[in-house]
């Protein structure tokens, strides 16, 4: 019988997870599955519960924290909870280089 609170979406996106610390380690990694609340990664190193994580994907950035990680076969299988994210970073640099007096498009005037 499933006991989750929601329901969890399959997904297979290569990721890199870096562990946040004194000393950062940053390593790839494959989301297994996501929810409204957190996610599933595959990676080669284990993230213990209690760890800060940062998820970068294709065009954005996710914080969080490891939940639980297990190990099985050969590899560790890291919940997430997620605290912060960031999408659409490709907009977000367009913006600020327009901020910073980079090229600006103009607009057409209407008489």
């Amino acid at each position: 019988m499933e006991r989750r609170r929601e329901p969890r979406f399959a997904a297979d996106q290569p990721v890199v997870v870096t562990l946040l610390g004194d000393r950062e380690i940053r390593r790839p990694a494959r989301i297994m599955n996501v929810c409204s609340w957190g996610m599933a990664v595959e990676m080669d190193c284990p993230a213990p519960p209690g760890t800060l994580l940062r998820i970068e994907f294709e065009d954005g950035i996710a914080l969080g924290e490891s939940l639980h990680c297990r190990e099985a076969a050969g590899a560790y299988y890291v919940g997430i909870t997620l605290d912060q994210a960031l999408k659409s970073l490709a907009n977000l640099a367009l913006a600020v280089h327009e901020l910073e007096g980079g090229v600006q498009e103009e607009t057409p005037r209407t008489s």
